[in-house]
């Protein structure tokens, strides 16, 4: 009796060890793979942080490039006041980044639009190298500000061609002007009509260059 109940007891042991052993074995397989699911969650989260911090820091650049570029147009209107009523302004001056036209074909940010054969030279590299492409100059980069960033800007007179505006040939974009008669007056309508003046608008195009490869333009329209 005594070996037929030891027999029983170490079958019924072995048997409670293979289960128990089996379970842990699951158990385990079970928690590495809960594991790596938490793990790989993690890193989805740590990169969505990372590009959503990314996405803002882009986003601060962009600002501070917009803002810089007032500087731009601050530079091109201290240019153009003392020669506005001037006939300086008649002909091209590629030097200071001035055109008395805007020609046919220009592309000022290289988008690549159809139809496209000019071109301003931004990056002081000749376009590029750009085949089959007019190279503009623009004017000379005003001193980098504290930000990183490089600003330059181009002035288009609002012409058709170079000279005077008042040819008959040329054509350009002239403001509208009118009287301040007061409503009442006898002369109220005919004075509110509007008249053309001889003044022209200038087109101030301004390239902001700052970190990380930020690039902003802006246009600002003037007349004297």
């Amino acid at each position: 009796m005594k070996p037929a109940l030891t027999s029983t007891l170490t079958s019924a042991l072995t048997s409670t060890l293979t289960s128990t052993l089996k379970q842990t074995g699951a158990s385990l397989v079970l928690a590495l793979i809960m594991l790596v699911v938490m793990s790989m969650a993690a890193v989805a989260m740590v990169r969505a942080i990372g590009t959503g911090l990314l996405v803002a820091g882009n986003f601060s650049f962009r600002q501070q490039a917009l803002l810089a570029a007032d500087a731009g147009s601050e530079a091109a209107i201290n240019w153009l006041t003392p020669l506005a009523s001037l006939p300086d302004l008649y002909a091209n001056q590629p030097d200071s980044g001035y055109y008395a036209s805007v020609p046919d074909g220009l592309d000022l940010t290289d988008s690549g639009r159809a139809g496209a054969s000019i071109l301003i030279d931004w990056d002081s590299n000749q376009c590029n190298g750009r085949v089959g492409f007019t190279c503009m100059d623009a004017a000379a980069a005003l001193t980098t500000d504290a930000a990183g960033n490089s600003i330059r800007y181009t002035i288009h007179r609002l012409c058709k061609l170079p000279g005077s505006p008042q040819d008959a040939a040329n054509g350009c974009l002239l403001f509208q002007s009118a009287s301040s008669a007061q409503k009442g007056a006898v002369s109220y309508g005919q004075s509110k009509k509007f008249v053309a003046s001889p003044g022209v608008y200038y087109r101030i195009t301004t390239r902001v260059h700052g970190p990380r490869n930020t690039i902003v333009y802006t246009q600002t329209m003037v007349h004297f």
